[in-house]
């Protein structure tokens, strides 16, 4: 049997899509990353350290070095040229004493996702369309986000536990991500405080290794830290489920000498057997998990979880009916295939009145998301002329343009016929994107910024989260790239955001959606 039909027979016993755990080994492969020690010495000559010197002061304990080197920075980078002008665009970032060499590392791996390595985009790219359900990884660069552009982000163990997740379209960056500098599990500090949330993340973790096929790659079988974590979820594991374990590992070693993937067996812990792949090429590894079956993309089954979440744990749709004609369901793709009943039949009643009170239910987080992702469904004409009455209070800020473009209101010149539409919708028309500017400081700021004047993707690069939020509304509409602001919203339009963070966040989709649908804007 070749090594593709034993691997597809064997996800065949699962009832749920693999998982990827994934480390440091596939960001070198893939993006020519230095490895941990590698990275270490890069860091330690920016500051003029000698690393044989810090290493053997750590006896040559990687953590322990990462500790030495974190002090060396908190003494010499404030006044050295390195520092450039990070110590205002990650302000918010510097809080500790090890946040300057996070901060250095960070700034270095935000952007090195974009230089994948030409041998392998045959690799990246079936890796990109492989039916998994999550990735959990310890690495800190922002690759897998960037092939993985539907899933939804938690960073660290506090954002596994302080966020909504469902277990399916997510990434669970266990070590920490270039995104927040603070988080990288970087110090022998920090793997200590790591070390005491095992328990908590191994138990969160459980139930992933229960229900799905774990397939590692980048890591060595003899690594350290996921081999405690490992021992930590065998510790957790019901001992009825054990004999079922050796079936869910499945290790992907790199082996320069095998021809074909093979699929063995492995120990690792000492007693746990564990599948193992031997390969040198991943094509044929990714093209079993491309063409796994799957009847709803997972980032559109988490979708639906977390809608069916909200209405049990309030016991309110929030006033939402969606309706969709019979003849309308092929044009729905992926989405056809799932049906859900709540509440009696026979009181389901079809009806314009019923449809149209559902349309009056939208709320404005709901525009938010049909302008990022186009999934709504809705009719423009229903949107402006049934829900936008009722929505548009005073000032609030809401995107109107992609509602009055598909409801054909808007003439090539940019001209909007405003016959019946509310005064709320009118007196928004006249507005430019300077409407979503403060005034004052952040102004002041903008101009300090030179990514501003680059573009949405230079700006998103070069500032953390937080200061993007404030500053991507001042970046000149022609220098936006809709589609690079379109993939930066997808990402977040998840978060946990403050309301200060939200407020912004929906003034940039004010903006987008502005430049992308008035045509006031058309280059």
């Amino acid at each position: 049997m070749t090594f593709k039909n034993s691997l597809n027979d064997h996800f065949k016993k699962f009832s749920a899509s693999p998982f990827l755990f994934i480390g440091s080994g596939m960001s070198r492969r893939y993006l020519g990353a230095e490895n941990w020690e590698e990275l270490l010495k890069r860091f330690c000559g920016l500051i003029g350290e000698n690393y044989t010197k810090i290493r053997s002061q750590a006896n040559g304990d990687l953590m322990q070095i990462a500790s030495i080197l974190a002090q060396s920075y908190s003494d010499k980078w404030w006044d050295s040229d390195i520092k450039g002008d990070k110590e205002d665009s990650y302000a918010d970032d510097l809080l500790k004493m090890d946040s300057p060499i996070k901060i250095e590392i960070s700034d270095y791996l935000k952007t090195i996702h974009k230089n994948t390595r030409e041998e392998y985009q045959s690799e990246i790219e079936l890796l990109a369309s492989s039916k998994i359900d999550g990735v959990i990884t310890t690495n800190w660069d922002l690759f897998l986000e960037s092939i993985f552009k539907e899933f939804s982000v938690f960073v660290g163990q506090e954002g596994l536990f302080s966020s909504r997740n469902h277990g399916i379209a997510e990434i669970y960056k266990i070590h920490g991500c270039s995104s927040e500098p603070n988080s990288l599990i970087l110090t022998s500090q920090d793997y200590e405080l790591f070390r005491k949330k095992n328990p908590y993340l191994s138990s969160k973790l459980l139930t992933i290794f229960i229900e799905h096929p774990i397939i590692f790659l980048g890591y060595s079988l003899t690594d350290p830290h996921i081999l405690e974590i490992l021992e930590e979820i065998v510790e957790c594991f019901p001992e009825n489920r054990m004999g079922a374990l050796k079936e869910n590992i499945i290790f992907v070693e790199w082996s320069a000498d095998a021809d074909e993937p093979v699929l063995t067996e492995s120990i690792i812990l000492k007693t746990l057997p564990v599948k193992l792949i031997r390969a040198s090429s991943y094509i044929e590894l990714f093209e079993v998990l491309s063409e796994v079956k799957r009847r709803i993309p997972a980032h559109i089954f988490r979708q639906i979880k977390d809608e069916l979440y909200e209405l049990v744990v309030t016991n309110d749709p929030k006033g939402k009916l969606y309706v969709k004609d019979a003849d309308d369901l092929d044009s729905t793709e992926g989405q056809q295939d799932f049906v859900v009943g709540y509440g009696a039949i026979s009181k389901i009643k079809k009806s314009e009145e019923i449809a149209k009170q559902g349309i009056v239910g939208v709320t404005r987080e709901d525009i938010v998301r049909d302008v990022i992702f186009d999934s709504g469904g809705y009719q423009e004409r229903s949107i402006l002329f049934d829900a936008f009455p009722n929505l548009i209070k005073g000032s609030i800020n809401i995107p109107i343009y992609k509602y009055l473009n598909g409801a054909g209101l808007i003439a090539d010149d940019g001209g909007i016929t405003t016959d019946e539409l509310c005064d709320s919708i009118i007196h928004k028309i006249d507005h430019g994107v300077e409407k979503f500017r403060p005034s004052g400081y952040e102004e002041r700021r903008s101009k300090n910024i030179p990514q501003v004047q680059q573009g949405i993707e230079e700006l998103y690069n070069a500032v953390d989260f937080n200061l993007f939020l404030r500053m991507a509304v001042f970046v000149p509409p022609e220098k936006v790239n809709l589609d690079d602001l379109e993939n930066i919203l997808k990402k977040h339009a998840d978060d946990d955001f403050s309301n200060g963070e939200k407020s912004q966040f929906i003034k940039i989709v004010c903006a987008y959606d502005l430049i992308k649908y008035s045509r006031k804007y058309m280059k």
